[in-house]
């Protein structure tokens, strides 16, 4: 069920209605508990069992730990979790991985298995709850957050289906606390924007240049330097706009509900270095790896070299939790590279004692060189491929000046409908760098008049852009 589908819009009305008459808060967390679980079995019911196991286990867990008081116990008990959680998450995610990896080193040393590949069926969302009902018993272990004593609360907590199958990642301590007391559904203009944004986002945007990615993507070998760039750029831009888009819907949703979620994107190729990168992009799963992960390993606290393997191994990390093949490997590889690059740069520039000017032309050649960096490594996350990859990667680098495009198929409709979509993307992008701040305050002074124009436009860019495909939310496969 995809936010903008009509099966959803009947979702929501019959969810709105039964809320609107209910009165209690008890009453309202139960109908939402029940839309979503019945919002996730629309993609395989099945797979509810999986969140039901994690819900009761982490639970059972967080009640038994508030009541014990010694750390080995303590400790036992956060094993349990993590083992429970992360067997399932390494089952049903990395299997068919570790086994095709496998295979394939038997067999480079001469031998031939009688086995075949491991094919599991990935239940969507997986790595979101998973990640976040780690996240409520490993701050209870740390004695940062009090204990869930309703099951009610603790299940709507891991279940809650604007952000369950995408996110954001949701903490415990900023959720928890919202459920104590009753939330009316209200229409605010910050949520129809978040909603609305969401959604060109979506469909305008991200599907549309999708399919010139997709495209070029599967044989790069037969197009010049002039068109993987398009087509890196293409799907850079679908990428962001896909789950930044769903993020905002999900945020949008939350906010009708009366709940709030976290910021997971701000303005991320605007980032002038690697750790501002991560600041801005996909805001949840990156403090999460750091709070959980890269501190967990000692962060920064012990030498040099400690430091620098732990940002690599935490990237590495979050490379293989975007997907269970080697080119995510590579992918977090060469993110964290840089972010040893960089902090041994700011080390040395820190010794120096020389003083950092805030210039124009350098915030804007670090944001080019910055940006450069993080679309060339979309090349590695996109294609599967090693030999693709290769190619694609080659002729984005060493640029071959080939622009006779006439012969090769590709009309002139596809490449201009691409360079309109990155276009509008572009300026809307840059509009909000320009305009960062309290997006709520800032609505509430626009007139009425102009927010109704805006939102017929928006509605008519939609029909007219509307992909001829439907293509399903990028991180619903994560």
């Amino acid at each position: 069920m995809l936010f903008y589908e009509f099966q959803f819009l009947v979702f929501s009305i019959v969810l709105l209605a039964c809320l609107a008459v209910v009165s209690r808060n008890e009453g309202k967390k139960f109908v939402l508990l029940v839309a979503s679980y019945v919002f996730y079995m629309c993609w395989n019911p099945a797979f509810i069992l999986l969140i039901l196991f994690s819900t009761f286990v982490d639970y059972l867990v967080g009640r038994r730990m508030a009541v014990e008081t010694e750390k080995r116990r303590r400790r036992r008990l956060l094993i349990v979790s993590l083992a429970a959680n992360l067997g399932l998450l390494g089952y049903f995610k990395y299997a068919g991985f570790l086994g095709d990896s496998l295979l394939w080193l038997l067999r480079s040393g001469g031998f031939e298995p009688s086995w075949t590949t491991i094919n599991v069926l990935l239940p969507v969302g997986i790595s979101f709850y998973t990640f976040q009902t780690l996240s409520y018993t490993i701050d209870l272990y740390r004695g940062q957050i009090p204990p869930s004593r309703s099951p009610l609360d603790f299940a709507l907590f891991v279940a809650f289906f604007p952000q369950l199958v995408a996110g954001p990642i949701v903490r415990a301590a900023d959720f928890l606390p919202q459920l104590d007391h009753l939330e009316h559904l209200r229409f605010r203009r910050v949520d129809v924007f978040y909603i609305g944004r969401g959604l060109l986002k979506k469909v305008v945007v991200a599907d549309n240049v999708a399919l010139f990615a997709d495209a070029i993507f599967a044989n790069p070998e037969a197009w010049p330097s002039v068109v993987i760039w398009l087509a890196t750029l293409s799907f850079g831009v679908q990428i962001y706009c896909d789950f930044s888009g769903y993020s905002d819907i999900a945020i949008g949703i939350a906010g009708v509900l009366g709940y709030r979620l976290p910021k997971n994107f701000d303005a991320p190729y605007f980032a002038h270095n690697p750790s501002d990168f991560w600041r801005r992009w996909h805001i949840s799963l990156s403090s999460w790896l750091r709070d959980y992960l890269y501190i967990s390993l000692g962060g920064n606290r012990g030498s040099t070299f400690a430091t620098y393997r732990n940002l690599m191994l935490t990237m590495l990390l979050g490379g293989l939790w975007h997907g269970a093949s080697w080119n995510f490997v590579l992918w977090g590889f060469l993110h964290g590279l840089l972010l040893i690059v960089h902090r041994a740069y700011s080390g040395l520039r820190a010794r120096s004692g020389k003083p950092i000017r805030d210039r124009l032309w350098k915030n804007v050649l670090s944001i080019a060189a910055m940006q450069y960096y993080v679309f060339l490594t979309w090349v590695t996350f996109r294609l599967t491929d090693f030999d693709k990859m290769q190619v694609a990667l080659s002729k984005f680098v060493f640029f071959d000046f080939d622009f006779q495009l006439a012969d090769r198929g590709l009309g002139n409709s596809a490449i201009f409908s691409s360079l309109f979509v990155l276009g509008i993307f572009m300026l809307c992008h840059g509009v909000s760098v320009y305009r960062r701040g309290d997006v709520e305050a800032r609505l509430e002074r626009v007139p009425a008049s102009l927010l109704f124009a805006g939102s017929v436009v928006g509605g008519f860019a939609a029909v007219v852009l509307w992909p001829l495909e439907k293509v399903p939310f990028i991180y619903f496969q994560f």
